[in-house]
């Protein structure tokens, strides 16, 4: 997708069917990869994704842009997939019920919320790394996507290592200041941006 989530959210919330489209073809073989991964039926695994699809479209004007749009879909999904588990129809043979009551208690592990919680903080981060200035983005990157030492990128950059150094706390300001909602994470978030 190459719209901002926010903007795509907002739009598919005031009923732009474009936005939608965009959206449903972004994310449909995800939620079809994720529905099956749990009822191993591909064909209905389909026909789940598209339910989740479609409530989101019918309840568009609940959402909330500044949530993360992707995990409301397959909380949606989610649900849908235990309901289906709980129920399945007389043709389901491929699943023992053993498999079944497994399936529905992953599903309502609290693990996957996290998961899906994790969907907004990874949004978030990516976020957050492109608004950051130019410089320090350059700074950020080489430092923590790259792997770069503070001296490697004063270099390649022909700067001075205090600028550098003066970058990488900007960036973690800024971070701390953008997630600060998930302070709980803080430690394990610092782990990585370090």
């Amino acid at each position: 997708m190459s719209k901002n989530p926010k903007l795509l959210a907002l739009e598919i919330s005031k009923g732009d069917v474009a936005s939608f489209e965009l959206f449903f073809n972004a994310e449909f073989d995800n939620i079809v990869y994720f529905v099956d991964s749990y009822i191993h039926d591909k064909y209905r695994a389909k026909d789940i994704a598209q339910e989740a699809l479609l409530t989101l479209w019918q309840k568009r004007s609940t959402i909330n842009p500044d949530k993360n749009i992707r995990a409301l879909v397959y909380t949606i999904a989610r649900n849908k997939t235990i309901n289906e588990l709980k129920s399945p129809p007389l043709n389901y043979k491929s699943l023992s019920l053993d498999e079944i009551k497994t399936d529905i208690l992953a599903l309502s592990d609290n693990s996957l919320d996290a998961e899906l919680e994790a969907l907004s903080l990874k949004e978030l981060i990516e976020k957050t790394i492109d608004n950051l200035p130019d410089t320090v983005r350059e700074s950020f990157i080489m430092s923590r996507v790259l792997g770069m030492t503070n001296r490697e990128i004063a270099k390649k950059k022909k700067m001075s290592l205090t600028g550098v150094e003066y970058h990488m706390k900007i960036s973690l300001k800024i971070f701390k200041e953008k997630l600060k909602e998930y302070n709980f994470l803080w430690g394990w978030i610092l782990t990585f941006l370090y």
